[in-house]
């Protein structure tokens, strides 16, 4: 079975679309039951997400990783498989017993995965081996209920903007001092249009991300596609009909937006490489194809934190990516297991010097990023540390991410979507490409309609 991409990442950089799978619909609860092998039996677990033999120096790590566990562990039986994530396999899969005993999920699909007991209690597991300890908090939240804890979270992204520091400069700007209120953007729009001819803002409208990032843009503002139980649209306020009339007025007021109003991720992407658009809102991540695949150079890439409606603001970033889970039907014994596996293998760079270096040399080899400043799963000093230990290894530049790190101990973070995420999306992308086709757009009506319309898939 093709292994699944583990988070919102770049299906390729061509496409540069993200991956987070659509949320899961009619699953069939598992009930839960944990093995009845005796306690003296050998405990066995199958690890899943094993790099494709493509990914040579990724592979070669998750094996030599394997083998350290195994010989931590030699009473253990371990296999590993490719499977992972499959939001279209998922539910026969697990009512069949054939899921592997620890996987990565989307952060969209937890909070469903939890209330369908689709997923191990792992409360003791962590709480034993100290894995909350060195967690971002502000994540530790997104995995627990009712004060238990049901997965790991083991990649995070960040929303921010974007920027091109060559054209920065070249409109007059300052490329270490990003704009930081949405003021600050129109006003740097305006700016790079008028000096260089070139597009200020550019916003993707299609394929579900028009309403992704316009999701971002209201948190920004102070609000939320969802309620906080995410059963009830709550996207029909002032801060997603603000966030639109910024799009309106710097497309069709000063002229400072790009015109297209269909903007895929791959047109967004090409007109970012070939110098034909100053900003745009997305996840650090984006450095990654862009760099990689369609040759922007690295020290033109800058990203800074989401930008507020005052300085005063701290920024607040729409936050998805990777969740490690455990089978629901999984004994105690195998639940720890797999906690021990995802400590060692996700978690041991951030603790472990001599981890942190190889995991970084793996990825340096395949002339892939090595360390992208986003959101970090670990606390600020665990951050903090791994970065020093991979400095003269990281090939990503540091300081072109400052704007974004020095505002991250205060930044807030809000999930996606736990329910029907993907779905929400669908129905803000007309309303986006509305804004920068129709100078008359009724962004009130637009928005109104579509809340109504999303109200009515959250229901079903």
């Amino acid at each position: 079975m093709k292994r699944p991409l583990r988070s919102r990442r770049w299906a390729t950089a061509a496409a540069f679309v993200a991956t987070t799978a659509l949320t899961i619909g009619g699953l069939t609860a598992c009930s839960g039951a944990t093995s009845t092998a005796p306690s003296d039996a050998p405990v066995e677990i199958t690890i899943g997400n094993q790099p494709a033999a493509t990914e040579t120096a990724r592979l070669a790590l998750f094996t030599t990783l394997v083998d350290t566990f195994k010989k931590q562990h030699p009473t253990y039986v371990v296999t590993t498989t490719e499977d992972g994530w499959d939001a279209q396999t998922f539910s026969a899969r697990l009512a069949g017993g054939d899921l592997p005993t620890v996987m990565g999920v989307p952060f969209t699909e937890i909070r469903g995965l939890i209330e369908r007991k689709q997923v191990a209690d792992l409360t003791d597991a962590v709480n034993q081996l100290g894995v909350t300890d060195v967690l971002n908090p502000q994540l530790v939240d997104l995995v627990s209920a009712d004060g238990k804890t049901y997965g790991v979270p083991t990649m995070a992204y960040a929303m921010g903007l974007v920027y091109n520091r060559a054209l920065f400069e070249k409109a007059g700007l300052d490329p270490a001092a990003p704009p930081t209120t949405w003021d600050d953007v129109r006003k740097a729009a305006q700016q790079i249009t008028d000096k260089t001819g070139v597009p200020g803002f550019a916003q993707v409208t299609t394929n579900n991300q028009g309403g992704w990032v316009l999701g971002a843009e209201a948190a920004s503002r102070g609000g939320s596609l969802v309620n906080d139980a995410g059963d009830k649209i709550a996207f029909d306020d002032a801060a997603t009909t603000d966030s639109l009339t910024l799009l309106h007025d710097m497309r069709w007021k000063d002229n400072s937006m790009s015109p297209n109003g269909l903007m895929g991720a791959l047109d967004l992407a090409q007109a970012f490489a070939g110098q034909q658009v100053g900003m745009f809102i997305l996840q650090s991540d984006a450095y990654r194809p862009l760099t990689e695949q369609l040759a922007f150079p690295s020290v033109d890439f800058g990203f800074g934190a989401m930008p507020t409606v005052s300085k005063a603001d701290a920024p607040t970033t729409l936050s998805g990516g990777n969740i490690d889970i455990v089978r629901p039907d999984a004994s105690p014994a195998q639940a720890k297991a797999a906690v021990e596996w995802i400590q060692l293998a996700e978690l041991g760079k951030y603790t472990d010097k001599d981890a942190a270096r190889a995991d970084a040399q793996a990825l340096a080899s395949q002339g892939s990023a090595v360390a992208i400043p986003g959101l970090p799963v670990v606390n600020a000093d665990a951050y903090t540390q791994y970065l020093s230990w991979i400095a003269d290894l990281n090939n990503v530049p540091i300081d072109n991410f400052r704007p974004y790190l020095d505002k991250v101990a205060e930044q807030k973070v809000q999930s996606e979507p736990p329910v029907k995420g993907q779905d929400i999306y669908a129905t803000l992308d007309p309303v986006v490409q509305a804004v920068i086709t129709d100078q008359n757009a009724n962004i009130d009506a637009l928005v109104s309609d579509a809340a109504s319309t999303a109200q009515g898939l959250l229901s079903r």
